[in-house]
């Protein structure tokens, strides 16, 4: 939760900022922290999996998506 909190507040912060190392730091954050949130499902199975499962799930296919994204519009 720590992690989520963290990318949310640079996903914040770079939309406010519109600088792209805070975009790409806050996308980073969220892959790790939905890889680790699947991990710990794996597991150890919680009441609520999922629908925990499903959001970290969608929190990394969009993040993944963006920083794709991102990466082939300003790479060339």
């Amino acid at each position: 939760m720590i992690m989520l909190g963290m990318a949310l507040i640079m996903l914040t912060i770079s939309t406010f900022i519109a600088d792209l190392p805070y975009l790409m730091l806050g996308l980073s954050f969220v892959v790790g922290a939905s890889a680790s949130i699947l991990v710990r499902e794996a597991i150890e199975p919680t009441p609520q999996t999922k629908v925990t499962k499903r959001t970290a799930l969608l929190l990394l296919v969009v993040s993944i998506y963006i920083f794709v994204y991102f990466l082939l519009k300003y790479v060339h």
